[in-house]
């Protein structure tokens, strides 16, 4: 998803305030346009357009009282009619020639009107006098109406150009408003065009922003490696079924730690992706919908219950497109899916509850070697409530004084004589002793078997140390190294801290590793085991011949021993394939110049074909069953 960058904001937030400047600069302009507008055209309201009707008043008046003249003359009207007119015309002359006066009275004109307009007036009563006379002298009666018409001709023009002088002013108005007017409508112009700009920029922005959240509100609700919807979405999901039955099968990628272990992390995201793709175009074909949970976790949800056919043939489909082999390069990576399914509602009416229970099955199935689907039944979940609840017990072991050694003694065939003891952890809970073989694992599992294993090793030394003062044998403590503590950080540290409290010899502690502890990162292996031996440690492979150890590696590893699994000896008989294989296996010990211990002898036919090919030593009930730390000490007295 593209982020936007800071300065990119910085440019959004910055238009915006160009938009909002623009803006403000636009109403000051408008506002001073208009104030301008309003000042040019105030006087042409209150000045300009009233002269213009007194001007036109006056003319008219002017022209009624030249009018009222001829008349008389020609006799239209009688003397007391003309009387009447004149007086009337010469009074509204009089009171349009003071607006006249005011409106023009800076005019150039005024004075010229003022003059022609004191002439007429004094030519009615002159006009008056010469026609009362008897007889009337018609020659100054025409020169005089002659002088009218060239006084009223003279105002006439006057009136024009003053008329003309004030629509000047009215157009020049016009013309200021007009121009305010374009004014203003470019500027709005180019605010709108602006306005326009922005808004696409904004609307670009928004879509910007919108797909940006889309991308987010995908990302909320799916994994970013591979596309998957995640845990979320997939309990959301499971809650929108409401009633509808179907079945989750959670799926677990076997031995996924160890394609990211030997080809990296960044090789892991690559399988990783591919099996996503792998698994929901697989489980899309029967209508699975397909969830990642975490690391190599996914969710298959089937809206079908796990009986019906088609869903047996969609798990028999997906098993075997799993198996088939994903190929990177030089790389061909088989995989194989460990798979747990629980049913609505037969297994569990919540969602929460569906899922704890697919998660029993998972655990079932890999358990049971990975590779196949287990479906839930009540007894895998008392099975792994118990398993929880034995968890939980277990971290308190320790700090209860629950856990304590006991010890097996091992014999040395050359004379009989005892060579040492095989230290093996107990768990006495409630007063009852616990089988390594259910804690044991259980420890691996959850990563106890660390502490424990640092306990072991100590209290072994501890007692070690206390043989050593109270007897005069030479023996050595043999100690179960688990895989999860060998390959732990802090295990050669640890060791050598023990060693130092306990103040024990290393000489009489021996340390037994299996052979698939050493064949994981061999080049780190030989020289932990060296460091180790260096320390003066005795170290012995156990369970050899159940592994995979290449001999060209084993020739390298810093060792004394070799312990022939209990596998090969339990039905150890003469001719027999287990006596070709111990007998292989002592030879290659010889050869390697190790000492070769078996472990599991029980009879005496075993010991004596063991003595016969040469075994240095033999541990199992035969000669001494596991003991307490008093008995052991009766037993190395009693030896």
């Amino acid at each position: 998803m593209h982020v936007v960058s800071r300065r990119y904001r910085w440019a959004i937030y910055g238009l915006l305030v160009v938009v909002i400047a623009a803006g403000i600069a636009l109403f000051f302009a408008m506002a001073s346009t208009t104030r301008e507008i309003r000042a040019s055209t105030t006087p042409l309201l209150k000045e300009n357009i009233p002269a213009l009707h007194h001007l036109a008043d006056f003319e008219t008046a002017l022209l009624r009282h030249q009018l009222a003249l001829n008349k008389y003359v020609v006799a239209s009207v009688g003397r007391a009619r003309f009387e009447h007119l004149e007086a009337e015309t010469a009074q509204k002359m009089a009171a349009n020639f003071d607006d006249v006066r005011r409106d023009l009275l800076q005019s150039s004109q005024m004075s010229s009107l003022d003059t022609n307009y004191r002439a007429i007036i004094a030519l009615g009563p002159m006009l008056e006098q010469l026609m009362a006379a008897a007889p009337v002298d018609m020659v100054q009666v025409t020169k005089l109406l002659a002088d009218l018409n060239v006084k009223t001709n003279n105002i006439a023009t006057l009136l024009a150009a003053a008329k003309q002088d004030i629509e000047r002013s009215v157009y020049l108005v016009g013309d200021m408003a007009n121009n305010g007017i374009d004014r203003i409508s470019q500027l709005v112009n180019l605010y709108s065009v602006g306005m326009l700009a922005v808004a696409l920029f904004m609307m670009y922005h928004v879509w910007a922003r919108f797909r940006s959240e889309n991308v987010l509100a995908y990302q909320a609700a799916h994994d970013p490696l591979t596309g998957l919807a995640h845990r979320g979405s997939f309990e959301r999901r499971l809650k929108k079924l409401g009633g509808q039955p179907h079945t989750v099968v959670l799926g677990m990628i076997d031995r996924f730690e160890r394609v990211i272990g030997g080809l990296g992390h960044a090789f892991g995201d690559r399988l990783m992706q591919e099996i996503a793709a792998r698994i929901k175009r697989t489980a899309g074909r029967y209508g699975g919908e397909v969830f990642r949970l975490d690391g190599a976790n996914v969710a298959i949800l089937y809206k079908s219950s796990g009986d019906h056919p088609e869903f047996q043939e969609a798990l028999s489909s997906l098993q075997d497109h799993m198996r088939q082999p994903f190929e990177f390069d030089q790389h061909e990576i088989f995989s194989s899916m460990s798979m747990g399914g629980a049913q609505y509602p037969r297994d569990g009416a919540e969602s929460m509850l569906l899922l704890q229970n697919a998660d029993a099955a998972l655990q079932a199935a890999r358990e049971a070697g990975g590779d196949c689907f287990v479906a839930y039944s009540i007894a895998l979940n008392t099975r792994a409530q118990e398993r929880l609840a034995l968890e939980t017990q277990l971290r308190h072991a320790i700090e209860r004084n629950e856990l304590e050694l006991h010890y097996q003694p091992q014999q040395r065939l050359a004379d009989n004589g005892l060579v040492g003891f095989e230290a093996l952890v107990r768990w006495r809970r409630n007063g009852e002793l616990i089988s390594p073989a259910d804690f044991i694992p259980l420890a691996e599992e959850c990563g106890l078997i660390v502490p424990i294993g640092d306990w072991v090793l100590a209290e072994a030394c501890r007692q070690a140390k206390i043989w050593s003062l109270e007897t005069t044998h030479k023996f050595v403590i043999a100690v179960n190294i688990s895989p999860r503590q060998f390959h732990h950080p802090a295990f050669l540290r640890r060791v050598s801290e023990i060693l130092a409290e306990s103040m024990i010899d290393p000489a009489f502690i021996e340390l037994e590793i299996t052979e698939g502890i050493v064949m994981r990162d061999v080049e780190h292996t030989i020289e932990l085991l060296t460091d180790l031996r260096q320390r003066g440690l005795t170290l012995a492979i156990d369970d050899f011949g159940t592994g995979y150890s290449s001999l060209a590696y084993l020739k390298r590893f810093s060792i004394d021993k070799l312990k022939i699994d209990q596998s090969f000896v339990r039905h150890l008989r003469p001719n027999s394939e287990d006596a070709a294989i111990v007998q292989a296996v002592i030879n290659l010990g010889h050869h390697l110049g190790l000492l070769v211990i078996a472990e599991g002898v029980e009879t005496v036919l075993q010991r004596e074909l063991l003595h016969s090919w040469g075994c240095d030593e033999i541990q199992g009930y035969l000669y001494g069953r596991p003991l307490a730390a008093d008995k052991a000490t009766h037993f190395i007295l009693d030896n």
